[in-house]
């Protein structure tokens, strides 16, 4: 049986434990956000976070996607993947500060201890990126494989390290560095292998 579409005071509630997610994101390790802390900082009963929600696992997911899946963020990787294609110089970019809340909270997500998390970050970037490639993941090689994976985990280790969290322009500066160009070179490679 579906379920009702949402009251207001069902969005609400949704609202309010996403937005306790997130503040507590900033302050505890994955592994300390509780089902019982996500109540008691977003005021919500624990009948309603499981109503919701099935565990602090799906809150993750379900709250993710939503940052990520807004008009402000989805201009975000965007722009920083311009930058790794355009040969000019990526220090003219300016992100407005509706991007990069949304994007602090990916580097929030990429700087977590969680498996899963950053599983999250690595595959949200996979999906942008080779939207953008043209490739497709079902079509690698393994050793396509093994390079896409090296990529990836380098770009989540990156977009959780302190230095881009405490400038997140810094990402696009990567773009013009030896290993910025080899990223890109190596994605075009697979993108002409696979349109043959």
């Amino acid at each position: 049986m579906a379920r009702p579409k949402k009251s207001n005071k069902e969005e609400m509630a949704t609202v309010k434990i996403e937005n306790a997610f997130w503040r507590l994101m900033e302050t505890e390790r994955y592994a300390d956000i509780t089902v019982r802390r996500i109540t008691q900082e977003s005021g919500v009963n624990r009948n309603s976070f499981y109503y919701h929600y099935r565990d602090i696992d799906d809150l993750a997911y379900t709250a993710f996607r939503k940052n990520v899946e807004n008009e402000a963020s989805e201009k975000l990787i965007p722009t920083l993947l311009a930058s790794f294609q355009d040969e000019g110089d990526a220090s003219d970019i300016a992100l407005d500060p509706a991007i990069l809340l949304h994007s602090k909270r990916v580097m929030l997500c990429a700087a977590s201890d969680s498996t899963y998390l950053l599983r999250l970050v690595g595959n949200l970037l996979k999906e942008i990126w080779f939207n953008a490639f043209s490739i497709k993941e079902e079509l690698l090689s393994t050793d396509e494989k093994l390079q896409v994976n090296f990529i990836f985990s380098g770009l989540v280790a990156t977009l959780g390290s302190q230095e881009i969290r405490e400038s997140p322009l810094s990402m696009s500066i990567l773009s013009q560095t030896e290993i910025g160009k080899a990223v890109i070179s190596t994605m075009r490679n697979i993108s002409s292998l696979q349109g043959k």
